[in-house]
Formats: structure tokens, sequence, C-alpha cells
């Protein structure tokens, strides 16, 4: 890394149980043609990122494949490294992030990570982020730090916190990812509004992320119509390396997830 990084574009989607995925197959080439340098699936209980994401890149070329994120206090590195192997996605193409989970455990990020290069040294390694501590730890360690329901001026805020990770290790400053939630339609504002109060809910690092940002300014894009979207999400992809689409659409069909994908390359 170089320190100096292009604007990339990305569309993240809910990850899949196994038996699920192939709903998505193919996602990954339209994406592709409609100029997205990077598709992403979470990870989690019963549902699998780096299945999704297989299932997303069938037909494609070049798109990268991003995992955000597998929870190190709920599978181990062998575990990821097993099932990365086993779905077969291209080494090259992959950003494979992990965090803490429920942990919230600086060292077992750590341990992770170093056990993931040693494991993948041709795969990019991502650190999700929510604190300053975290984010230190990311410009450490990290080739991509992943960052969750931030505002421009938090993500600001975040990359100073980054940038003392790497100049204390003495490294370039690694690539800063967020996912931006965006919502299109009439009900756009009840569904943004309606995923804040589901994180809410999460443990308490949520809460207090919302809490450390503008009372006023909710995290993400809700535009009443396609045409609006990318003035609203132009702070964010200025604010970013890469620009994470996180949609909200009306439905879970993939023609609803595509329909947000267009509007967020529409010219503003």
């Amino acid at each position: 890394m170089d320190g100096s990084h292009s604007r990339h574009l990305g569309f993240g989607v809910v990850a899949r149980a196994a038996d699920a995925a192939s709903g998505l197959a193919g996602l990954g080439a339209e994406l592709e043609a409609l100029g997205y340098d990077e598709a992403w699936a979470n990870d989690g209980r019963h549902r699998s990122g780096m299945t999704t994401l297989a299932a997303m890149a069938a037909g494609s070329r070049s798109i990268a494949l991003g995992v955000g994120v597998a929870p190190l206090d709920e599978r181990t590195p062998r575990d990821i490294v097993d099932e990365l192997h086993r779905v077969a996605l291209p080494p090259e193409r992959v950003m494979l992030g992990v965090g803490s989970g429920g942990s919230r455990s600086l060292q077992l990020v750590r341990a992770g990570v170093a056990s993931l290069r040693a494991m993948l040294p041709d795969v990019r390694i991502c650190v999700s982020a929510l604190g300053p501590r975290m984010c230190r730890l990311g410009g450490e360690v990290a080739d991509v730090v992943l960052l969750n329901w931030a505002t421009p001026g938090r993500i600001a805020w975040a990359r100073d916190r980054i940038a003392e990770g790497a100049r204390l290790r003495g490294r370039s400053m690694p690539r800063v990812a967020c996912y931006v939630r965006v919502a299109v339609g009439p009900d756009a504002d009840e569904r943004l509004a309606a995923e804040v109060a589901r994180y809410r809910r999460r443990p308490r690092s949520y809460g207090r992320l919302f809490a450390e940002q503008h009372p006023d300014e909710i995290p993400g894009v809700a535009a009443q119509t396609s045409d609006a979207v990318a003035a609203l999400l132009a702070p964010y992809r200025d604010a970013l390396d890469s620009c994470i689409v996180r949609a909200l659409p009306v439905g879970d069909a993939p023609e609803d997830w595509l329909a947000v994908a267009r509007a967020a390359t529409l010219r503003a």
C-alpha cells in the first residue's frame, strides 16, 4: 500500500443461509456492469458471507468480493480459512473482513488478523471498527478498515485515528471503507429510521456510536426518488476510499436490490 487510494464504489447485501444464497446468483456480474468495484456480504450465525459472495460472483470477472465481517468470537481463523477454500473464491479478489463481535476484544482481532495473514498471504484483510481503539488497531494491522453507521464527519474522525495507528507501526494508511445505508422510495425515511432503531437495540457499542454523532444527522441516505440518491451519497463518496452502498430495498428479490444499485450510480 502506498497510502493513496483511488475511490471505489461497493454494494452490500444481507448474507443468506447456504441453501438460499443461490437466489443472488449472478448479481455480481450485474453490479460489475453498472460500474461497481466491490460486492460485499456480511457474516454471522446461520448466514455465510462467503457462500453468498460465491453465488453473487457467478459470471463476474473482476469485481472485488468483500466479507464484512466474520465475528472472531464466533468463528476461529481456521474455520474462516476452511470455508474460504471450500467455496473457492478467487483469493486475489477477496477482502476478508473480521471483527471482534460481541467480545469487543482488541487482542482477539490482533491475533486473528495475524493468523489469517499467515494462512492467507494473498488475501486482503479488513478490520471492522467503531470506536477509537479499534480504529487505531485497524490502522496498525489492516489492509482495509470497515466503518459502519458513520456520518461524513465521523468518517473524518475515524480516519484520524486510523492514521495514528498506521504511523505507530510505520506503515501506509489502509483503505477506509464504510457501509452507507441507502433507501429509495416514498417510505425511504421510515425504512432508514427502522434500521437505525434495530441497531440501537444491539450491544451498547452501537448506542454509543449513534450518541457520539450529531443527534439531528442520521447516517445514511433516504431518497424519495432515484435521481436524488447521487447528490445525497456524494459527501460519503468524497470522504471514503470505498463507499459501500448498503441497500435497504423495498423487498428481498434481486430486482429490489438492483433498483437501489442503479439509483446509486445515476449522475447527480
